[in-house]
């Protein structure tokens, strides 16, 4: 009998469950989210975990921000996590191409330009 042989066959075969299981968890918060019905499970994190990582790097962008302690590489930060966000929310992203002076915008409207 080979130890190592099994235990890797074990492994194996709890990741695909794993996996199996994640993504049936998945499935069943869409269908929550899908059907508005996150008030009635309240106990159930429907973000997943792109959309939290977009919704923290916006917040402590934001914290800065409020701070005027930001750079430009922030905002453009800024711009793509917000885009990957609508994308993720299945909201059309702002588009591809970066407005013009979009950056120079936000950075004049918070005084740093």
């Amino acid at each position: 009998m080979d130890f190592k042989h099994d235990a890797e066959l074990e492994l194996k075969a709890q990741l695909e469950k794993i996996n199996k299981l994640e993504a049936e968890n998945g499935r069943l918060k869409e269908v929550i989210v899908d059907n508005e019905l996150q008030d009635e499970v309240p106990d159930i994190d429907c973000i997943s975990v792109e959309e939290n990582i977009c919704i923290e790097g916006i917040n402590h962008i934001a914290d800065k921000v409020k701070l005027n302690e930001f750079s430009k590489d922030e905002i453009t930060s800024f711009n793509t996590l917000y885009n990957i966000l609508r994308s993720i929310r299945g909201k059309a992203p702002a588009g591809n191409k970066k407005p013009k002076g979009e950056i120079g915008d936000l950075l004049k409207i918070v005084g740093k330009k």
